[in-house]
């Protein structure tokens, strides 16, 4: 069966397995069935081994000298993920860099799966992801980037303007479900806080956040195109069962958005439509 649409998750910091996607990929292939289910190329994305060698050699060194270790280790590996990506991230080969490879390079692969068509696109992010990938199409989208991937010459034999290019660049994106974003924390400094453009006419941006989440922030109120481009909607992430729901009224509900049953029939139901 022909695919005609890309699913794509990314997650956020922290010291992440790479199947951190499992259960929202079983949960939402269980929801839209398999005939529909047949039609999606499921991509997901992983930045943190990027980041990950360095931050446990750092975290081994200290060992010996400090006490709390597994909230030592959450500070360290998920602070460090945020800092790292934007520092020098001007600089080619940096983690900013890489981490822009990585995505350049899924959708180059979902492209080639297509067979070479411009599918319609979904976009699944959590936490830091979301700023990864607003970044992304951020740079993507400037006639002149000052980072990233797209601010050097690619030399890969895609013609600017053409289908994969214009894919590559996101111009095919027309969901992207934000969950528990932490995108102000990068932009709270500055005195003009800029959206990235809609890719096409078609393109919806769900922003679902927890009011108890302190990673987790509603978007619209940053700035007027933040407030044009975005949906919020704020949720209480998770409250399945007695655990999930002790944790949906407490700052771990950041852990909560992809258990969510709200979220993952939204998922879905695009999917659905989309494919």
């Amino acid at each position: 069966m022909s695919k005609s649409l890309a699913l794509l998750t990314i997650h956020g910091m922290g010291d992440t397995p790479r199947d951190y996607y499992a259960e929202l990929h079983d949960r939402v292939k269980k929801a839209v069935g398999k005939t529909v289910w047949n039609k999606v190329i499921f991509m997901p994305l992983y930045f943190q081994d990027v980041l990950q060698g360095s931050q446990s050699g750092v975290f081994n060194r200290m060992r010996e000298y400090i006490d709390w270790m597994s909230l030592r280790k959450f500070m360290l590996y998920g602070f460090s993920d945020a800092a790292s990506l934007e520092y020098t991230k001007e600089v080619k080969h940096s983690p900013y860099h890489r981490t822009q490879e990585k995505i350049l390079q899924a959708m180059d692969d979902v492209f080639d799966v297509s067979g070479e068509n411009a599918i319609p696109v979904i976009i699944v992010a959590q936490s830091l992801g979301c700023q990864v990938m607003s970044s992304y199409i951020w740079d993507a989208q400037r006639p002149n980037p000052s980072a990233g991937v797209w601010k050097y010459p690619k030399n890969d034999g895609a013609t600017p303007g053409s289908p994969r290019d214009l894919f590559r660049r996101m111009k095919t994106v027309q969901r992207f479900f934000t969950t528990g974003c932490n995108i102000p924390i990068f932009v709270a400094g500055h005195s003009n806080i800029v959206a990235i453009d809609p890719p096409n006419t078609r393109f919806k941006w769900y922003n679902f956040y927890d009011e108890d989440d302190v990673l987790g922030w509603p978007l619209k109120p940053l700035s007027d195109s933040y407030n044009q481009i975005v949906e919020d909607i704020e949720v209480n992430a998770g409250s399945r069962g007695i655990l999930s729901l002790v944790k949906s009224l407490t700052p771990l509900s950041h852990e909560q958005y992809w258990k969510d049953s709200y979220i993952i029939d939204r998922i879905a139901g695009d999917v659905t439509f989309l494919a």
